[in-house]
């Protein structure tokens, strides 16, 4: 009886097992698929040998690997997962990132790659981005992720297909028409396999799908969905030459603080000779900075051409001041000393000129949006929205409105 009872427990044990085993190789196969589809790899056996040799050269290394460098680095993970959020990118983009620098600003490459995406400097001047002696907007997190989405997108026109676009970002889009050419295929494991793709390259591809496996984990997933930056930045429009201590002085920040939210800034100031430029702060300092920064500035400037006045009617608000003229709240209580938002029928307030007469740009033969965002320091979404551009492609001789 005793025996007989063993052999049925163990019986079950087996039966529990081998459907444990059962469900563990359908989801393996299920996320093989899923990878498939998203970087827009053929289904056939050649390929799927390759993505289960991936899957399968996972270690614990790697899982413990994933989860430090997001840790590590939340902020610039949080910015990357907004962007790819609001431009409905795919999601795998983010382990290029990963990838590339470990979402790290200060990575340079041997080869002078720089930033979270590590551009080229070259590559980063070709899609807007300033880098020279006073900037290197490389390491703006956010101006560079929407340029590395923008180049992207170039690639992608290209070559259609995801895992051939990826592979162009680390060895160039010639290298990859010369494999293709080479091959007569752009086929996934043809491209792996051939002896024109630099090496490198290979290695590229295969850890973006990796960590994209792995973020298919039940335990990586909640890592990603339960990220909060630990700081939320704004961006604020400064006077040329300015320094970063005054603004940081101005909100009671560490000197230090200011400059690792701002490494895009080489000498301590804003670039000299502009319009003006930009350093970010954290959003919990707006007021402050207002107050103490800009209202400083305004006072300085008090009779100043800058400003137009405006008199207060019935029912005006801020709030409704401020999109009729097309400035903000912010702006309009920096501009009068304002503490709070109370205002009173025929009071005078001070609007910042730009608010009143957009400017006027004639687009030029290789303009492009980050480009004129970045020169006249505004957002690239402010110049879409004002004029209706689709597809974020501006035609040369065609007049704009900046914001």
């Amino acid at each position: 009886m005793k025996f007989l009872l063993k052999l049925i427990a163990i019986s079950t044990l087996a039966i529990a097992l081998k459907a444990n085993t059962d469900s563990a190789n359908y989801k393996s196969k299920l996320i093989l698929h899923e990878i498939l589809y998203d970087f827009n790899i053929k289904n056939t056996k050649e390929n799927m040998d390759i993505l289960s040799s991936i899957q399968d050269s996972i270690k614990d290394r790697d899982l413990r690997d994933f989860k430090t460098i997001i840790q590590n680095s939340p902020e610039n993970v949080s910015i990357v997962q907004n962007e790819l959020a609001n431009i409905e990118a795919p999601y795998f983009l983010l382990y290029l990132a990963m990838v590339e620098s470990k979402f790290l600003n200060r990575a340079t490459s041997n080869m002078r790659a720089g930033g979270m995406w590590q551009f080229m400097p070259s590559t980063a001047r070709a899609f807007g981005l300033r880098v020279n002696k006073d900037v290197d907007e490389r390491r703006d997190p956010f101006a560079s992720t929407d340029t590395a989405f923008e180049y992207l997108d170039f690639l992608n026109a290209q070559f259609n297909k995801w895992y051939v676009s990826l592979m162009a970002y680390n060895c160039g889009d010639g290298c990859m028409r010369k494999v293709i050419r080479h091959g007569d295929s752009d086929d996934f494991s043809t491209i792996l396999l051939s002896s024109k793709t630099p090496k490198e390259t290979k290695n590229f591809i295969k850890r973006i799908i990796k960590y994209s496996i792995i973020s298919k984990r039940e335990d990586s997933k909640q890592l990603l969905s339960s990220l909060e930056s630990r700081y939320k930045l704004e961006k604020v429009m400064v006077k040329p030459g300015t320094k970063l201590y005054s603004v940081s002085n101005s909100i009671n920040l560490d000197l230090k603080i200011m400059q690792q939210y701002n490494l895009h800034i080489k000498n301590g100031e804003a670039p000299r000779g502009s319009e003006g430029y930009y350093f970010y702060i954290p959003e919990d300092k707006l007021e402050l900075y207002a107050l103490n920064y800009i209202g400083k500035v305004i006072k300085d400037e008090k009779n100043s051409s800058k400003f137009q006045t405006y008199k207060v009617a019935k029912n005006d608000t801020l709030s409704s001041i401020a999109n009729r003229l097309g400035t903000t709240i912010k702006e309009l209580k920096a501009a009068n000393n304002l503490k709070n938002s109370f205002i009173k029928v025929d009071q005078e307030l001070k609007i910042p000129v730009a608010s009143f007469e957009p400017q006027k740009y004639k687009v030029k033969k290789g303009d492009t949006l980050l480009a004129l965002a970045s020169k006249f320091n505004v957002d690239k979404k402010d110049i879409i929205k004002n004029n209706n551009i689709k597809n974020q492609i501006l035609v040369a001789g065609d007049t704009i409105v900046i914001p």
